[in-house]
């Protein structure tokens, strides 16, 4: 099997259809009576699915959040929350996921992640009752509770995925979200650098109000392209990287087309979060592919990694230089990527520097047990965009671009070393599925150097109390054998030992 079969097939197409089809039709509705009728009728298709085909909700849950990044394709008010695709299918897949388990008696969840999934989960029941005794804002309080208890992707990661075939539609589903993902980056920049001005604040109130990214004008004609999902592209890159090295067919072209893809939509968000997670955890491929011995894949795959890396800063300069009405300068390109790279002091570099000092102070007033959800701090931010629109330069949020000081606040030390205990029970299981399943060592090294790079990001953006960092985690969880678990009744690490497939879809794990 190629890497591409395992990808591509008509699961994937059929996806990418809907999820185009998707954001046209949210792109039409926005802002219209079309909107909350369309949100209607994807709610009842979805109840159908769940009740003809419930093997496709978590998949699509999956897809979903890659695409969407905020999941408001479509969005009503209700209660003053505003509820969209992303809260209803979650809803629905958490509801069946638990009706299924109770129905069948059966513990999904393995063996060394039970007591302490049940630990995290109190956690963070202990700190929404924390949050509303000491008076957080109801508001604060289900926004941040909501990051937190997309932890429920994972529960629904256990049950669901239990076979090649479950895992195979996983990776079909969400390898077509990812393609998305990166061609609307490109085709934004495209848009936003060659489309008529007039014709943009469409476009751009669409990404704005859908929550799907921001557009930041950097230079001339470029345009900074963030989507907050573009994230998934760095486990994408990875994956294609760790088949070039591990994997014995590694002349496939398809591997190449993945990476300038993933590569060249990394380099226009000018997310410096998603380059150093990115660079770090490729560092610990290498490292990896060296204590593996793997001197020559390697040496082969960091040339041909060099060589598609170039492709996609060319492909970024065609797409920003084609002169369509307007077009800019390779050497304003060069420069834009070198600067953002390099620079040290920018609006949001030092906004998150001035939120520092409130944070720790938080930290001291309560470090061993934290403060709960919700809590809020104040501190001055030099963003520009911010003093005009809100006329002060005081900023008070529940929401902190430090993942783990917020961890900290909310958690205190205590909460926060549960969470690291679950942590590195994943990578244990991670690199004993390494170890003994040589034949997809290179999807165990991709997916570890995936959790290596959402830790890192975590550092500087908030990942992992959003549904885009429990996602990863129940993507992660869902791709790993079952038999991992068993770890005592494994062989030593020079012999072979048959795992459960982690793709083919001929394999079939026994239930639990």
């Amino acid at each position: 099997m190629t890497f591409a079969t395992q990808f591509i097939g008509r699961p994937f197409r059929w996806t990418l259809a809907g999820l185009v089809v998707l954001d046209v039709a949210s792109f039409l509705a926005l802002h219209t009576v079309a909107e909350p009728i369309l949100l209607g009728l994807i709610t009842m298709a979805l109840i159908a699915i769940a009740i003809r085909s419930p093997q496709w909700l978590f998949p699509l849950a999956i897809a979903e959040i890659i695409a969407t990044s905020n999941g408001h394709s479509f969005n009503i008010e209700l209660l003053g929350a505003s509820i969209g695709p992303r809260i209803i299918l979650f809803a629905l897949l958490l509801i069946l996921t638990i009706v299924k388990i109770n129905s069948s008696g059966m513990r999904p969840i393995p063996k060394p992640y039970r007591l302490i999934g049940a630990s995290i989960l109190c956690v963070i029941v202990v700190a929404v009752l924390q949050g509303a005794l000491l008076g957080s804002s109801p508001t604060n309080l289900y926004l941040d509770a909501n990051g937190y208890f997309a932890i429920g992707y994972v529960l629904a990661a256990w049950y669901w995925v239990k076979d090649g075939m479950d895992r195979r539609r996983l990776l079909q589903l969400s390898a077509a979200a990812m393609i998305w993902i990166a061609a609307k980056t490109l085709l934004f920049l495209f848009a936003f650098g060659h489309l008529h001005p007039k014709t943009l604040p469409i476009l751009y109130t669409w990404i704005r109000d859908t929550r799907l990214g921001e557009i930041t004008l950097m230079q001339a004609t470029i345009w900074r392209i963030f989507l907050q999902s573009q994230w998934f592209l760095v486990p994408a890159a990875l994956l294609s990287a760790a088949y070039m090295i591990f994997a014995e067919r590694y002349r496939e072209t398809g591997v190449r087309i993945v990476i300038l893809l993933m590569a060249a939509a990394l380099i226009a968000s000018f997310s410096r979060t998603f380059w150093l997670a990115a660079i770090m955890a490729a560092v610990g491929l290498i490292a990896i592919a060296i204590w593996t011995h793997a001197w020559k894949p390697l040496g082969r795959s960091v040339i041909d990694t060099i060589v598609v890396g170039i492709g996609s800063i060319a492909l970024l300069w065609m797409i920003v230089a084609v002169p369509i009405y307007q077009g800019a300068s390779s050497s304003i390109f060069q420069s834009l990527l070198r600067n953002r790279a390099t620079q040290t002091s920018d609006a949001a570099l030092d906004s998150r520097r001035q939120l520092l000092p409130p944070l720790f102070e938080a930290i001291k007033e309560s470090p061993i047990s934290g403060h709960g959800l919700g809590k809020t701090v104040t501190y001055r931010t030099d963003d520009p965009r911010y003093q005009d629109e809100h006329g002060t330069d005081l900023v008070t949020t529940y929401a902190f671009e430090w993942g783990w000081l917020d961890y900290l606040v909310k958690f205190g030390i205590a909460g926060t070393l549960l969470f690291a205990v679950g942590w590195i029970i994943l990578a244990r299981d991670i690199a004993l599925a390494f170890l003994h399943d040589p034949a997809r060592r290179w999807l165990y090294a991709g997916l570890g150097m995936s959790l290596v790079a959402l830790l890192i990001a975590h550092t500087f953006s908030p990942y992992l109390n959003h549904p885009i960092g429990w996602g990863m985690i129940a993507i992660i969880v869902a791709l790993l054998p079952r038999a991992v678990e068993q770890e005592r009744t494994l062989a030593p690490v020079g012999h072979v030992v048959a795992l459960p497939t982690a793709i083919a879809p001929t394999t079939v794990v026994t239930r639990r």
